[in-house]
C-alpha cells in the first residue's frame, strides 16, 4: 500500500463510517428486519445505497491515479469535504444504542475495516476506496447476519425470564391490540383504573415481543396489580408472541383498518393477527370490541370462548349520547344497555376518542370501579403525545397536534374535529398517509376530497408524496390559490405569518419519519 493510498484510506473510512451509522439509524427504524430495510435502501437506490458526489469524484480520481498515483491525495481531500459538510441536521427519531444497536455496529466497522484493507491491497488504486464507502449500508446488514445466532439466544434468555416472572406475580394482564387506537386506549385504561388499582402499562408506543419482555424484566413489580399491554404487529403471530409471554385475562381490539397494508395484503390477516390478543383469554376472561367497525363486529360475533362486550357510538352493551366540543375538550354521556349513565367531561376531542374512552370505561366497570371513579378518571385524560392534542398556537391560534401518525380512519376523524372550530379559518398540514401499499393513491385521494369539505387552506408537505391528496382536493373543486404544496414544513411555517389571525385552527396531520424522509 503507497502512502497515498493509506492517507486515502483513513479519510474514506470517516466518510464510510458516517454512511454505517446512518444505515444503522434506518435499519434500526425498520425493526431489524432485512427485507424491508432492503426495500428501503432500493427504494432510492441512487441517494441511499450510492454517495452520488463521491462516486462521481471517485470514478474520475480513480482514473487519474493510474497516471498519477498521488491522485489518491485528491480523492482524501474530497472525502474530508464530503465529511465535513455532511448532513447534519437532528433526526426526528435519533438512533438508540442499545445493546443490540452497539453489538451490529461494532460488526459492520470491522467488516468495514477488513473490506477497506482488502480491497486496497487487492486493486492498490483509488477505485478501491470508491467501493469501500459504498460497502457501509451493506455492511449493517452482514454484521447483523453473523450476530443472528447471538442475538437469538440473548431474545430467548430474556423471554424466559420474561415468563417466569410473568407465572410469579400474576398480575391482571389487560391487552390492547387494533389497527389504530391502541395507544390513546392503554393511556385511558391505564389513567381510569389507577383510580383504584396500582398498574403498569407498556411506556410510548412499545408493543414488540422484545419491547414488552423488557418491560416485564425491568420494571414489573409484586406492587402491580394490573399490567396494560400495547401489542403491535407488522405479519401474523407477533402479537401472539407478546400474549404467549403476558397470558392476558382482559382483551380490546381497539379497530380494524388498512394500517400496514403494504405487509398484511388483506383484511382477513389483519383480522387474524389482532385476534391473537383474544384467542388465549379463559372462559372467564372477556374480550371488548369497537363495534363501530365492521370488522370488528364480525370477530365480536364469531367469539364464544369468553365474555363479550361490545362499545360503539351507538348500540351495543354501552355508547355515548350528547357528545359536544369546544376548544376547552368535550363533554358526553356514557350509557349502558342496563340503563345507567355518567356524564363525563375532559380535555380530549374527537369522536374516536370517545370510543377509546368506552372501551376503557368498560373495562373499569367490569372491574367494579363505582361511576364517580370513572366519571374523574375521565376527567384527567390527557391526549397520548401528538395524537389530536389541542395545544395553543402563537397569536392566538390553536393548533390540533395529530402528527405522530396517519391512517384513513383517523385522519378522516381528525378533519371532523378540524370542521367543528368556526372562529377562523382552518388549515391543514399534512406529508399525506404511508405504508397503504397498493391502496396508497385511493386513500390518499379520499383523504382530499375530505379536506376539500372541512379545509379553508391545505399545505401539502413534499410534492410527490402528497399528489394524490393534490387530486382529490381539485377533484372536489378546491380553489387553487388556497391550495399550497411546499417542500417541506419549515417552508409551510414561514407562510403561516401572512396567512395566520387569531382564531385559526391549524390541523397537523402526520410527520414522516426519517425512515420516508432520510436521503
Amino acid at each position: 500500500m503507497t502512502p497515498w493510498l493509506a492517507i486515502g484510506l483513513i479519510a474514506s473510512a470517516m466518510l464510510a463510517d458516517d454512511r454505517v451509522i446512518r444505515a444503522l439509524h434506518m435499519f434500526q427504524m425498520d425493526s431489524y428486519i432485512p427485507g424491508r430495510y432492503l426495500k428501503w435502501l432500493m427504494a432510492k437506490p441512487r441517494e441511499r445505497a450510492f454517495h452520488p458526489y463521491a462516486l462521481i469524484a471517485g470514478l474520475a480520481i480513480a482514473a487519474l491515479s493510474y497516471v498519477v498515483p498521488p491522485a489518491a491525495l485528491l480523492w482524501a481531500a474530497v472525502c474530508a469535504y464530503l465529511w465535513y459538510t455532511r448532513d447534519r441536521t437532528p433526526p426526528k427519531k435519533p438512533l438508540d444504542l442499545t445493546a443490540r444497536a452497539r453489538r451490529i455496529l461494532f460488526a459492520a466497522r470491522m467488516l468495514m475495516v477488513v473490506s477497506g484493507f482488502g480491497l486496497v491491497f487487492l486493486l492498490e488504486n483509488v477505485l478501491a476506496l470508491v467501493l469501500f464507502i459504498h460497502l457501509a449500508p451493506l455492511a449493517v446488514l452482514a454484521g447483523n447476519v453473523l450476530l443472528k445466532p447471538v442475538q437469538a439466544s440473548i431474545n430467548r434468555g430474556f423471554v424466559k425470564a420474561a415468563e417466569k416472572k410473568m407465572r410469579e406475580l400474576k398480575p391482571l394482564v389487560i391487552g390492547v391490540a387494533g389497527s389504530y387506537g391502541k395507544t390513546s386506549t392503554k393511556y385511558f385504561i391505564d389513567t381510569l383504573l389507577s383510580e383504584r388499582f396500582r398498574t403498569l402499562k407498556t411506556p410510548g408506543n412499545v408493543n414488540t415481543q422484545l419491547g414488552v419482555t423488557r418491560i416485564v424484566n425491568e420494571t414489573l413489580t409484586p406492587l402491580h396489580e394490573v399490567f396494560i399491554v400495547e401489542m403491535g404487529a407488522y405479519q401474523r403471530g407477533e402479537v401472539k408472541d407478546v400474549a404467549d409471554i403476558v397470558h392476558p385475562t382482559i382483551g380490546i381490539i381497539t379497530s380494524i383498518g388498512p394500517e400496514h397494508w403494504e405487509r398484511f395484503k388483506t383484511f382477513d390477516n389483519i383480522e387474524r393477527t389482532n385476534y391473537e390478543v383474544i384467542d388465549p383469554l379463559p372462559p372467564d376472561g372477556l374480550a371488548l370490541f369497537n363495534c363501530e367497525n365492521e370488522h370488528c363486529r364480525k370477530l365480536a360475533d364469531r367469539t364464544k370462548h369468553t365474555r363479550v362486550i361490545r362499545y360503539a357510538l351507538s348500540g351495543g352493551d354501552i355508547w355515548a349520547e350528547d357528545i359536544v366540543h369546544s376548544v376547552e375538550g368535550m363533554t358526553f354521556t356514557i350509557v349502558t344497555k342496563d340503563g345507567q349513565r355518567i356524564p363525563c367531561a375532559c380535555e380530549l376531542v374527537g369522536r374516536h376518542n370517545v370510543l377509546n374512552i368506552l372501551g376503557a370505561a368498560a373495562i373499569a366497570m367490569d372491574l367494579k370501579l363505582t361511576p364517580e371513579e370513572i366519571s374523574r378518571g375521565i376527567s384527567k385524560l390527557k391526549s397520548a403525545p401528538n395524537r389530536l392534542e389541542v395545544k395553543k398556537g402563537l397569536g392566538g391560534t390553536t393548533i390540533l397536534d395529530d402528527s405522530y401518525n396517519s391512517n384513513p380512519i383517523g385522519a378522516a376523524e381528525a378533519l371532523h374535529v378540524l370542521s367543528q372550530f368556526t372562529t377562523g379559518k382552518r388549515v391543514l398540514v399534512t406529508p399525506g398517509m404511508i405504508e397503504l401499499g397498493d391502496l396508497h393513491q385511493q386513500k390518499n385521494e379520499e383523504f382530499g376530497r375530505l379536506a376539500a369539505v372541512s379545509c379553508d387552506h391545505v399545505f401539502l408537505v413534499g410534492p410527490e408524496q402528497t399528489r394524490p391528496i393534490a387530486t382529490g382536493l381539485r377533484s372536489a373543486a378546491f380553489p387553487e390559490e388556497r391550495l399550497h404544496v411546499v417542500k417541506d414544513l419549515q417552508e409551510a411555517t414561514t407562510m403561516f405569518a401572512k396567512l395566520l389571525r387569531p382564531g385559526d385552527v391549524i390541523l397537523f396531520e402526520n410527520d414522516l419519519p426519517d425512515l420516508y424522509t432520510e436521503k
